[in-house]
């Protein structure tokens, strides 16, 4: 009789814990660890070229998470206010000579995003192209991953911006 209920306890036990895990959210994910490997991901692709890598900017930063939060609302280069993508540099205090933007959704790991960037050809010139800083930006929205990448050169004297988005 005492094996009889033990197996019932444990039976019990086991429903119990399956659908405890049932219930629980799925980890969320390390946006900030993401963008700094993005960021890794994107120099390696650089340096494989043999261009110099790009140096990673705090306030880009900032304004690729912004924009990678806004694609959340709206997957455009047009922000959901109606402004263009480039806006958000001024809002950091960013100057710059030229400006890109890479933006992706869905993809579940730096590697896949990057890899996905690099199989574009328009992304890929973003990547690869004639920029001295990165900012990125991950954002997670009901389990979708969104992504900003966004691209600049040092202003240089009185000359007019440039911009590319893909």
């Amino acid at each position: 009789m005492k094996k009889k209920h033990l197996s019932s306890v444990l039976a019990v036990l086991v429903a119990l814990a399956v659908c405890a895990a049932l219930a629980l959210p799925a980890a969320a994910a390390d946006t900030a660890g993401y963008a700094a490997e993005v960021a890794r991901l994107v120099n390696a692709e650089r340096a494989k070229a043999g261009l110099p890598a790009l140096a990673a900017d705090t306030a880009l930063a900032a304004a690729a998470q912004s924009r990678a939060q806004e694609t959340a609302t709206s997957f455009s280069h047009t922000r959901p206010d109606g402004r263009e993508w480039h806006t958000v540099l001024a809002e950091q205090g960013i100057t710059y000579r030229r400006a890109g933007e890479n933006i992706a959704y869905g993809q579940k790991t730096p590697a896949e995003v990057v890899t996905g960037w690099m199989n574009s050809q328009g992304h890929r010139e973003n990547i690869l192209g004639n920029f001295t800083r990165i900012g990125v930006g991950v954002y997670e929205k009901n389990g979708v991953l969104y992504w900003a990448q966004l691209f600049t050169n040092v202003e240089s004297g009185g000359a007019k911006n440039l911009f590319s988005i893909y």
